[in-house]
């Protein structure tokens, strides 16, 4: 019954994220060139990388290719701007308009998530074109890989909606966020795997790297699409990402539970 009852707010949430992410059409479509570009440049030193070889470390260059070129897809559609929103809510004090509302902040802001990535299809649809030019797709080599990566890519968006959530919280008690939003911006992008695959990095920064929620965001899924996925099965790289999701859903209720209460008392 709650669910029913919650579901009206959730979905008008989603539609005005849908409405902002076309706000500024023209940034979407440089973002969507810049993929492209990226996509091209990732190809061109990636082959010079390779050279003569077909494989290195058991991965063949067309398994690589599709795969940065899907990885750079794919953080295209995962981007999200929680928490630059959450920071900017607070910051102007409208964050009190938010918790007046019958339904949880977290779940606002899942529905703000759910309203961005639907949003984010036509541009997908566009870029999608463009990444066939400027790199190389192909399909899965089994079914089951194609299957894995679907479960495996709503477990990424997952994922990147609460490591973005766990950072805007972070705003409670920091109200500048450009600096600690730009290490977690090139921190993220380098450990998602979908520049340099782990598959090639040293050993000690792979373990490090693996240590971290966010290979399960590009590394993981994308791995699985090509059949080579991360951890060796399918099913223990699904696992790896189910358990990520558990353990940030825990870490969101804790420390959104420390921020109202750190709100209340700024309040008081």
């Amino acid at each position: 019954m709650t669910l029913s009852r919650n579901w009206p707010a959730w979905v008008a949430i989603a539609r005005t994220s849908i409405r902002h992410r076309y706000i500024y059409r023209f940034n979407a479509l440089l973002a969507i060139l810049f993929t492209g570009l990226q996509i091209y440049l990732l190809t061109v030193v990636w082959k010079a990388a390779y050279g003569d070889r077909t494989e290195v470390d058991g991965i063949a260059i067309g398994q690589l290719l599709v795969y940065l070129t899907l990885a750079q897809l794919q953080l295209r559609f995962l981007q999200m701007e929680l928490d630059g929103d959450i920071e900017g809510r607070i910051r102007l004090g409208q964050i009190g308009f938010d918790l007046s509302r019958p339904v949880g902040y977290p779940s606002q802001l899942l529905a703000a998530a759910v309203g961005d990535m639907i949003g984010q299809l036509p541009m997908l649809a566009v870029a999608f074109p463009i990444a066939l030019i400027a790199g190389e797709l192909s399909g899965p080599p089994s079914v089951t890989a194609g299957f894995g990566y679907a479960a495996a890519l709503l477990l990424a968006w997952i994922l990147a909606a609460l490591l973005n959530m766990l950072i805007g919280l972070v705003s409670f008690w920091t109200l500048e966020m450009s600096g600690f939003r730009m290490i977690y911006n090139l921190v993220g992008n380098f450990a998602t795997g979908a520049l340099v695959p782990l598959w090639f990095m040293p050993d000690a920064l792979r373990i490090v790297i693996q240590v971290l929620p966010f290979q399960a965001i590009a590394f993981v899924p994308v791995s699985i699409y090509v059949g080579a996925p991360a951890t060796g099965a399918l099913w223990t790289a699904l696992l790896l990402q189910a358990t990520w999701i558990g353990v940030l859903i825990l870490a969101i209720r804790w420390i959104w539970g420390q921020a109202f209460k750190h709100m209340v008392i700024q309040g008081g």
